[in-house]
């Protein structure tokens, strides 16, 4: 057990979850001859995070990016093929099942309502999770100081013993500046090898 560490939070997409987004957009460019990064650019970083932050719908981040991408298919299509190709990462799952008998776990999200829905069925994370925030619900941003101050708030912690694991650097810079001891997500080997050096 760490005497240092009080809170670990884990990403979902990427972390907890196989990479999403990035995997749905490999498969329609592939099938539709399509460059994956510009997909990936209208569906994730341009509408996805507008969903996010409750400036659209689900449905309307969907329908959008199918529209603007030009790919000849229903967004219920695009939708259901999303889901089918997320998959757990029982490696992560195993090591927060562990370090979660001894400290607080928390499971931190951005995805709409509607989606975090979907996704736990893939996933039940409050049977792998103490606790679950989706910022989404909170009406702020995943990746900011204010979400970060929050969870120090929350769970009556310093920044210094919290970890916080992501697979997008970028969301990790607010933590980092506040003190937060933050983990870049790349792949399982590399994370364990980085948690277990802070985690002790």
């Amino acid at each position: 057990m760490s005497k240092k560490i009080k809170l670990v939070i884990f990403d979902a997409y990427g972390v907890t979850l196989n990479e999403g987004y990035p995997n749905t957009m490999k498969f329609l460019a592939k099938k539709y001859d399509k460059d994956k990064d510009y997909l990936y650019k209208i569906f994730y970083t341009k509408y996805l995070n507008l969903a996010a932050n409750r400036k659209i719908t689900q449905k309307q981040a969907w329908i959008q990016s199918v529209k603007e991408t030009n790919l000849p298919i229903d967004y219920k299509e695009v939708k259901k093929i999303h889901y089918s190709l997320m998959k757990k990462n029982a490696k992560v799952i195993k090591l927060a099942d562990e370090i979660g008998k001894e400290t607080n776990t928390l499971l931190l999200s951005k995805n709409t309502r509607s989606q975090l829905f979907e996704v736990n069925h893939i996933l039940d994370f409050k049977k792998h999770f103490k606790n679950v925030i989706n910022t989404w619900e909170l009406g702020i941003p995943k990746a900011s100081k204010e979400t970060c101050e929050f969870l120090l708030k929350r769970f009556k912690v310093k920044p210094e013993e919290v970890i916080y694991i992501d697979d997008q650097e970028s969301n990790l810079t607010d933590a980092k500046k506040i003190g937060i001891k933050t983990i870049f997500y790349q792949n399982f080997e590399q994370f364990k090898k980085d948690f277990y050096k802070i985690y002790k």
